[in-house]
């Protein structure tokens, strides 16, 4: 089943147009990877997605409803959450807080209390570190800190914009485990990720963006062995 569908979508940064007709869709249950060199418009494209950028043209459908024109708090509302390129957790705010404002949105209030214990049980260095203040974290810490954050607004679909950049190997392969644990819970995915090899290892379908558009897409396995991808993306 079809969770998001995006068809002929157009947008970017006032004036200047990032995305040039991007049509895709996200099936339930799915990790889905965009595959793209820097400036390809990834990031724009999580950020259209999410609500933090206006749509210029084409639409956005998730859950067979029209979302294009609605505000970022909808989204999340109606169960899209975003964890950033940069993690921009709130520094000075504790673990627990920040947590706490993950579910901010009506549909995740009730039973936080009972969620954050989750992420705890899923991010046990969190529980540890529960009354740090985010700001103190290691960069891994923080990245944990995001996307327990972002799952604390009990997603249907969670976006994830480079989740390991700047991480040593070790917090690289603790955040893709973590991701399969999801995705097997049921979890939509949709990862744009600077480690090409492991995100098409790990995702069921993918597509790439290039200069704004969708220069290739579908199943991650066919991508990894196509010619073009492996000399653009995977050095071979």
């Amino acid at each position: 089943m079809t969770v998001l569908e995006l068809r002929d979508l157009t947008g970017g940064y006032g004036d200047m147009r990032i995305l040039h007709g991007i049509s895709l869709s996200i099936e339930r249950g799915k990790a889905t990877a965009l595959v793209g060199a820097n400036g390809a418009g990834k990031t724009t494209l999580m950020r259209t997605i999410a609500g933090l950028l206006p749509v210029s043209g084409g639409t956005i459908r998730f859950n067979q409803s029209e979302i294009a024109a609605t505000s970022a708090a909808a989204r999340v509302q109606s169960g899209i959450a975003l964890v950033p390129e940069g993690r921009l957790v709130f520094p000075t705010f504790s673990v627990e807080e920040n947590l706490r404002l993950g579910a901010i949105a009506p549909r995740a209030r009730p039973g936080w209390r009972a969620r954050k214990e989750e992420m705890f049980g899923i991010f046990p260095r969190l529980a540890e570190r529960s009354q740090q203040s985010a700001g103190s974290l290691s960069g891994g810490e923080q990245q944990m800190l995001a996307i327990a954050r972002g799952l604390m607004a009990l997603p249907d679909l969670l976006l994830l914009d480079e989740p390991t950049l700047g991480l040593a190997p070790v917090m690289v392969q603790l955040i893709f485990e973590t991701l399969a644990r999801l995705r097997e819970a049921g979890l939509t995915l949709l990862i744009a990720e600077q480690d090409v090899r492991r995100t098409l290892d790990f995702a069921d379908s993918a597509c790439v963006i290039e200069n704004g558009r969708v220069a290739a897409g579908g199943s991650a396995r066919a991508l990894r062995e196509d010619p073009r991808v492996r000399a653009a993306y995977l050095g071979r």
